[in-house]
């Protein structure tokens, strides 16, 4: 990597103290400085870079992401942060790390296989090989025509159609149009986004989470009390890229050793059996395993500097935690660097918000948020009883980044219609870098949920989707290829000014009425499938 040396000659010299203008305004003299330390003296390709090639992977409860927390620990210490820690936030499955593996067709031709296991399968038993069964099981139906079959065998579960050539046609790099986010912009109803789909609330996506972990439990379970020697599933995504994420459970003694075999050579395989040509395939897997997680975020602040108003934090975050098949830089190294990035911009160039602005790297987010639900439930209260706890009231806001590293083009309000002017005026001096787009819209999918679940202003950027979701995300080309130098630079900017900005308003950020409790007791650790 490399950054272009830009002069640039200050005109002012100021001391930054107390330097916001009426409710939101930030002032211009604050501004060129941010913009100067982020665009000029930018960090964030460096930190992404080693973070994601020295350390590789971080999957939650590996080796890796402990060693990447202890650096990004020392990191914000040499950057001159407060109150640096990694504060634990509970427990959750099993420790595993991946050691070696191999995968390869042996008969009717040699062919090594583009493949990867999933996590917290456990190891085979030595080199596994045999002509592969194929079976279709998704349901009890096909549990029960399957039962008593598949002892030692390596398992093939679906078929699908060939991929056709056209799904290699289009650019996967995309950038929002202004017809996109005009139609954004529009939305009247958070739960209803014009283009599909709509998030209503983390309790809604937990429920909806939880049946489908049900669903995909019961088949787990299914082929390891059957005795797979190896359990073969294909890549939803096509043209050689794999899509690997985890097991439904988190622990090795209760799954078979499982690959995401590429689409293309699964259906090779399937259209040779089908035409009575025997096939050999031969697999190989050791991992690392050991006993229950400690999980833990790591934490670092300015602090802030109005004696009555210091206690009060404006929160910065992504989750720090990937899966295990690339290096995790799009999803998220990049969003967590960017948010690290504008807490350095802010300590280099000297203000002193009024409110601390915090940054916090949540692990455990790709399996169910959490890193930041244990933080919620320790520091402000319970998403499911909605009993609150003191600290609840001193949160003027969170600002999350996880859809890769996109540039930033305006912000999603959760419903928060009360904080639209204050973002309008947030946003104006960034118009010009296309971040201007203010939706009332609902997104899911990541940690500001765990914020709103308890009725506290969170917040999820839009972002332009680069190839994140064609090709990128939860895949083994989430490297530190996939990341956008300039717009790393553009997003560390934007949420360092948004940030202070926050940290000096008069009155926290509003917030809108606080959720219902949750009905029933679905969501206790013991109900859980």
């Amino acid at each position: 990597m490399y950054r272009r040396s830009i002069s640039f000659v200050l005109l002012f010299v100021v001391t930054f103290s107390g330097l916001a203008v009426g409710r939101g305004h930030i002032d211009d003299r604050v501004l060129a400085q941010i913009k100067a330390e982020g665009f000029q003296n930018s960090k964030a390709m460096e930190t992404v870079g080693y973070l994601t090639d020295v350390f590789g992977p971080r999957l939650t409860n590996s080796q890796n992401l402990k060693n990447a927390k202890s650096w990004m620990r020392d990191k914000m210490i040499s950057f001159g942060f407060d109150n640096v820690q990694i504060e634990p936030w509970g427990s959750w499955g099993k420790e595993w790390d991946l050691e070696r593996f191999s995968a390869q067709m042996t008969a009717p031709t040699y062919d090594r296989l583009i493949a990867y296991p999933l996590a917290w399968t456990p190891s085979t038993s030595g080199v596994v090989s045999g002509e592969p069964v194929i079976v279709s099981v998704s349901n009890a139906v096909d549990l029960e025509k399957s039962k008593g079959k598949l002892k030692g065998a390596i398992v093939m579960n679906g078929r699908f159609p060939f991929n056709p050539p056209a799904s290699r046609g289009g650019d996967p790099m995309k950038r929002l149009n202004d017809e996109e986010l005009a139609k954004k912009a529009g939305a009247t109803d958070p739960t209803k986004d014009p283009d599909g789909g709509g998030t209503v609330s983390y309790q809604d996506e937990e429920s909806d989470w939880l049946e489908s972990l049900a669903r995909g439990k019961a088949i787990t379970k299914f082929f390891k009390d059957e005795g797979v020697a190896a359990l073969i599933q294909p890549s939803r995504r096509p043209n050689g890229v794999l899509a690997v994420q985890g097991s439904y459970f988190p622990d090795p003694a209760i799954n078979p050793p499982t690959f995401v075999l590429a689409r293309e050579q699964y259906a090779r395989i399937v259209r040779l059996a089908d035409r009575k040509i025997p096939v050999k395939l031969e697999f190989e897997l050791r991992t690392r395993t050991g006993g229950e997680a400690t999980g833990s975020n790591v934490l670092g602040e300015i602090t802030g500097s109005d004696p009555k108003l210091k206690d009060e934090v404006v929160l910065l975050g992504g989750h720090f935690d990937s899966w295990h098949s690339g290096t995790g830089a799009a999803d998220n190294a990049a969003g967590c660097v960017a948010v690290v990035e504008a807490l350095r911009i802010l300590k280099a160039i000297g203000v002193r918000p009024k409110r601390t602005i915090r940054v916090a790297l949540w692990d455990g987010e790709e399996q169910d948020y959490y890193g930041s639900i244990g933080y919620v439930k320790k520091h402000y209260g319970d998403p499911f009883s909605i009993q609150l706890k003191p600290d609840h009231a001193r949160l003027s806001a969170y600002y999350n980044l996880d859809n890769g590293s996109g540039r930033i083009r305006g912000i999603y309000l959760q419903g928060n219609e009360a904080a639209r002017r204050i973002f309008e005026e947030f946003l104006e001096p960034f118009a010009y870098l296309g971040a201007r787009t203010i939706t009332t819209l609902n997104t899911g999918g990541t940690d500001h949920m765990a914020f709103d679940a308890v009725g506290l202003p969170g917040f999820q950027f839009i972002q332009d989707p680069l190839d994140y979701e064609s090709r990128i995300h939860h895949t083994n080309l989430d490297v530190l290829e996939a990341v956008n130098e300039e717009d790393m630079k553009v997003n560390a900017v934007i949420i360092a000014a948004i940030a202070y900005q926050t940290a000096m308003l008069d009155e926290k950020m509003p917030r809108k009425p606080l959720p219902k409790t949750a009905e029933g007791d679905w969501y206790l650790p013991q109900n859980r499938p």
